[in-house]
């Protein structure tokens, strides 16, 4: 009888597993379709003492539809000096000896796994949390589904996840990389520190059932080189100039959408 019994529950329980439904899966097909890919070109021009260079790149990067009308969210490391150089840890006194400019030439941008292109300009940048707005000039009818964020509170030990996609070689897929919250700071501003996979910079995070709460971005302490490190900090997370990943919440990034669709119905740029 015993032996029944047990034989019963294991098979209600391989059932239950069966039937359970993959939440993780669920997390991409939820969120995938608003995430895009963006090919720019962007045009670099560097000059020091008497010596000047300028070249021309071309690379893709990840973002987030955010508004119904085509306002793109993504990181602005790659796309305004003053982030570059806050990424690479160049201070104030270093910039004296060289002046970098850049200056984006175009935006494209590709949803899913689609080859059509839409263009797109460069609306709005902040460089001080890292993130910048795209705004498709011209969506040709498509209808979107912009991500809506959520002033859920986090919380130390907290599983979050971001969405993003693969390059062109692998068909753009999306994949999904997960993290968890191990601490919380108030300066420079509040913002959670994070562990694990995680590395999109400017995407969404989201909790797994698919609520956005907050963007990845890069985060420096903002002292000096020559004041007194912390050896463990580097060790663990410091990169160029004292920045590691953070986790600004959504109650930071709301109202910089806000700002930027504003800028937009004004029609600035």
């Amino acid at each position: 009888m015993r032996t029944m019994l047990t034989l019963w529950l294991m098979s209600l329980s391989v059932l239950f597993a069966q039937e359970a439904p993959n939440s993780h899966k669920q997390l991409l097909e939820k969120v995938s379709p608003s995430i895009v890919t963006v090919r720019v070109v962007m045009k670099y021009e560097f000059k020091s003492g008497d010596e000047s260079q300028s070249s021309e790149q071309k690379f893709s990067m990840q973002g987030a539809i955010v508004s119904a009308d085509g306002l793109v969210l993504l990181s602005a490391m790659p796309l305004t000096a003053e982030s570059l150089k806050q990424m690479m840890g160049i201070e104030a006194e270093q910039e004296e000896r060289f002046d970098l400019k850049l200056i984006p030439q175009s935006f494209k941008v590709i949803f899913g796994q689609e080859s059509k292109e839409y263009e797109a300009t460069l609306v709005a940048t902040d460089s001080q949390l890292g993130l910048a707005f795209l705004k498709i000039k011209d969506l040709e009818g498509r209808v979107l589904t912009p991500i809506q964020f959520k002033e859920a509170p986090l919380s130390i030990g907290q599983e979050l996840y971001t969405v993003s996609r693969l390059p062109k070689g692998f068909d753009y897929a999306p994949y999904f990389s997960s993290g968890r919250v191990i601490g919380e700071v108030s300066k420079p501003r509040k913002a959670f520190l994070m562990e694990g996979n995680i590395s999109e910079l400017g995407l969404p995070v989201y909790t797994l059932s698919g609520e956005a709460v907050g963007v990845a971005v890069l985060m420096g302490h903002g002292l000096k080189q020559d004041d007194e490190s912390d050896f463990g900090f580097s060790m663990s997370f410091g990169g160029q100039g004292g920045t590691t990943m953070f986790i600004l919440p959504a109650t930071t990034v709301k109202p910089l959408i806000e700002q930027a669709a504003k800028r937009t119905s004004n029609g600035e740029s």
